[in-house]
């Protein structure tokens, strides 16, 4: 068990100023089975009244509006986490997590390949089949944040195979899935300095067990989940809406420690507040 502290900032810039400017923020850790929020703040730039919802896979949204012209939008999470991997959780997996998603279709070409991946091992050691496909994944892929986009599929990046850990993500579901692991798509933080950062959680049977197939190891205690869900469209960080032309650029800072986290977490909140 470990107590982590976070903090996740995200600045917009518009080229020109905007109005009536709706969004909905999923950069809030969840209280699991597996982690339990100690502490949780949101600070917004421009000011606005936020209203906290829960979506259809349980996850946190802070949801606001700003109708005033404004040319910058800054939102920043920071709290503390205490998480304990070794806790049980007898949550049934639903059935969607073994059908493809809009980002998950499977190709010929992926379901050959992990069939090949696990020929060697028996249909029931469901976690053993879905570690060896992560480091499928792993040896397939090269790490290239030039080569996709948000909008790219797991058949698309499993192709070209390069990407980021989004299409390690959704690559390693779609195996999974064609070969009747229930999986679904994390997003969150993990230890060190960043950004965000996406993994998988497959179903073994009695427990839902991470795998991250961008850095080939198991989730442990390192890692924070925001949100899951089939696959990123149901994880987006962030989604708007607003009236104005403009170009926007976007800068994302994000820290994870274990060290002291108290002492860090009252550290930001003092620094956050002036």
């Amino acid at each position: 068990m470990r107590i982590l502290s976070y903090s996740f900032e995200t600045q917009l810039n518009f080229s020109g100023s905007v109005t009536n400017h709706d969004f909905i923020l999923r950069c809030a850790p969840k209280s699991t089975p597996f982690q339990k929020v100690l502490d949780s703040q949101m600070i917004m730039i421009p000011g606005t009244h936020l209203m906290e919802q829960v979506d259809g896979f349980g996850n946190r949204l802070h949801v606001g509006s700003i109708p005033e012209a404004h040319d910058s939008f800054s939102f920043t999470s920071y709290g503390l986490v205490m998480v304990d991997q070794e806790a049980e959780c007898a949550e049934a997996p639903h059935p969607m997590y073994l059908r493809p998603s809009s980002f998950t279709q499977p190709s010929h070409e992926a379901v050959v390949f992990a069939g090949r991946a696990l020929q060697t091992i028996p249909n029931a050691h469901v976690w053993k089949r879905a570690v060896e496909l992560m480091h499928a994944v792993y040896r397939h892929f090269t790490y290239d944040p030039l080569a996709t986009t948000t909008a790219t599929t797991a058949a698309q990046a499993f192709s070209m195979a390069a990407g980021v850990c989004q299409d390690y993500a959704h690559s390693l579901i779609m195996m999974c899935r064609a070969k009747g692991i229930p999986a679904r798509y994390c997003a969150g933080l993990m230890e060190g300095e960043g950004a965000t950062h996406a993994w998988v959680e497959v179903h073994d049977g009695r427990n839902w067990r991470g795998l991250d197939p961008t850095n080939n190891r198991v989730v442990d205690e390192a890692y924070i989940v925001f949100s899951h869900g089939r696959d990123f469209e149901d994880c987006s960080i962030e989604r708007g809406v607003f009236s104005g032309a403009v170009d926007q650029s976007q800068r994302v800072k994000a820290s994870v420690s274990k060290d002291g986290g108290a002492t860090r977490f009252a550290e930001f909140a003092e620094a956050a507040q002036q």
